[in-house]
Formats: structure tokens, sequence, C-alpha cells
């Protein structure tokens, strides 16, 4: 950024009064990322007192807050009807990049008609109850030695790049959404989906049409298995099968 921005000036494009410090903005991020100088917004549905500790250990951040928890925040903040949707206008007006940038490694194989750093499936309401997509500010960054399908589509990240890691091989038909990590040597099988902000491990096998539910973390050599749908977070070193996936015991 070559101007400096202050909470004041999205307090004032945003027409919300600002509550508490000035502060200086460095950078947007997600929630349990807040740290200081950081700008953030708050989803009442996913909210807790671990993050509400966080934003409150540092005070020179500054967070768009429902109503809700006005009483309850020390760091600098605004209220708004619409937090998410304020964020992304927010990003659009301070932090907005349309051309993603995209860092493709050596020795890469991308196959016909995949899609690589398009803008994620994320859509919040206006006022008028109309959906918009939320500004995407990040990009793609691809390891070496990465084989990509056709029709696979890899978005690039909202806030900061989706990565696919070194020796990542990646089928047909895959999906993987906005600001995912994908570990080294991992392999994606045809017709799988990532949710959004899905975290891979190394060495890791996805079977055919399994479902990551968006913010997921996998460990490290986990299988999954066909058809899977994995709702919850995963060990490393295990194999999960079924709907919902649950770890495989052997008899």
């Amino acid at each position: 950024m070559e101007n400096k921005i202050k909470a004041s000036d999205i307090a004032k494009f945003l027409d919300l009064d600002l509550h508490g410090e000035d502060t200086e903005i460095k950078r947007p991020v997600f929630i349990e990322n807040l740290s200081s100088g950081c700008f953030s917004f708050i989803r009442e549905k996913e909210f807790n007192q671990s993050l509400l500790d966080n934003i409150n250990k540092n005070l020179q951040s500054f967070v768009i807050s429902p109503l809700k928890f006005k009483d309850k925040i020390k760091s600098s903040f605004v209220v708004s009807e619409r937090p998410y949707h304020d964020f992304s206008r927010a990003l659009k007006e301070f932090f907005s990049c349309e051309k993603p940038k995209i860092i493709i490694g050596r020795n890469c194989d991308i196959k016909a008609k995949a899609v690589i750093g398009g803008k994620g499936f994320n859509y919040q309401r206006n006022e008028l109850g109309i959906n918009e997509r939320v500004t995407h500010i990040g990009g793609v960054e691809m390891g070496n030695n990465v084989s990509i399908g056709s029709f696979t589509a890899i978005d690039r990240g909202i806030l900061e790049n989706t990565i696919i890691g070194s020796n990542v091989k990646i089928d047909n038909l895959v999906h993987v959404g906005h600001d995912c990590i994908i570990g080294e040597g991992s392999l994606i099988t045809a017709g799988a989906i990532l949710g959004g902000r899905v975290v891979i491990g190394k060495n890791c096998f996805l079977g055919l049409n399994c479902s990551i539910k968006n913010k997921i973390k996998i460990g490290d050599n986990v299988v999954v298995g066909m058809g899977a749908v994995v709702i919850k977070d995963v060990p490393s070193n295990t194999i999960v099968v079924g709907n919902p996936a649950k770890p495989l015991v052997k008899k």
C-alpha cells in the first residue's frame, strides 16, 4: 500500500461511527488471524470467547462487528448490520486487486480447460437483499512438478493465496475453493470438492468424489475414501470413509 490507511478512512467510507482509537491498518485478515494493525470482521454465527479474547488482546486492530458485541470489544471497531458485506466493500475500495497474481512453479502440467485463479463462490447480501460477490484480493501459488487435470477449477484466495504444494497431482473435474492449502505430495482424484479455506496436509490421498467441508483441516498422510463427506478435522495418519466421514476401524 502506497498510502497509509486508517480505521477512520474505512469508517468514513462505510458511513459508520468509529469507536476507539484511529489505528493504522496494515492488512486485512480473517478474524482468527487478527493481530496488531490488522482489519477484520465478526460473523456472529462463528464467534466465540477465544476470538473475543484475541481481539481484546490486540488493541491496535480494527474490526467490523454486529451490534450484539458492541459492549464487549476493546479495540477499534464499527457496528454494522452486514459485517462481511461491509468488509468486502472496504476490501474493494482500499485493497482491491482485480487481476490475481498467479505463480506457477517449474515442470508443471496443466491440462486443457483447467481454470486457475477465478473468483470463489462467496456471496453476501447487500442492503437491498441482493447477493454480491465478496471481493477477492488473493491469488494462486503453485509449487514445482504439479499436475492439474482438465476442467479442474482452482479459485484465487479472498485474502491470502490459494496454495498448491510441490508434487501435488490433481485429477480432472476437481474443485479447489478459495484460500485452500494443499500440502506437498498429495493426490486428489476426479470429482473431489474442497470448500473454501480447507487445509490438506502432506502426502494425502483424496478418493473419487469426496467432499471436504469449508475450513476443515486434514493432517499429513491421510486417506479420504471414495465419496466420503468430511465435516470434521482429520488427524494425521488416519483413513476416513463414509458420510459423514469417520475413521476406518479394521477388525
